[in-house]
């Protein structure tokens, strides 16, 4: 029995520490400032997730928060019938290392919308021209 604890010590020890590592949001690294990247975002997010011919986000509206003292600007996508509720996915922007961080983060993520999330905020953080890489808006 005692040669037994230090082997289970050693993989609770790996397993821990393998979930102290793991993240909750995705990062993207785009260039520019991260007020100039929330703007060219906002606008992208506006264009293509309400815009009039887009039904996926129905159920959802957006609430721009990039007027930021902490220059951390972000948008945040609500449940439409709940202003003020809970963001179901947070867009911020921020300064980190010299570099400018957009992080993902909310339970949308984990929805069918999920992978289009992921697809147009990529496309948007690395056109650097507002997300304009395919038709006029950049929108998929």
């Amino acid at each position: 029995m005692k040669r037994t604890w230090p082997v289970a010590a050693g993989l609770i020890a790996l397993l821990v520490s393998g979930c102290a590592t793991s993240t909750d949001y995705l990062e993207y690294r785009p260039s520019g400032s991260p007020q100039r990247v929330a703007d060219t975002l906002l606008s992208s997010i506006r264009t293509c997730w309400f815009g009039e011919s887009e039904s996926a986000f129905a159920d959802y509206a957006y609430e721009p928060e990039l007027a930021s003292h902490s220059n951390r600007p972000r948008i945040l996508i609500v449940r439409a019938n709940e202003p003020g509720g809970l963001p179901q996915l947070v867009v911020e922007a921020s300064r980190e290392k010299r570099r400018t961080s957009v992080k993902l983060f909310g339970p949308l993520l984990a929805t069918p919308l999920g992978p289009r999330i992921q697809a147009d905020i990529d496309r948007w953080t690395k056109s650097g021209s507002g997300g304009q890489t395919s038709g006029k808006s950049g929108c998929a």
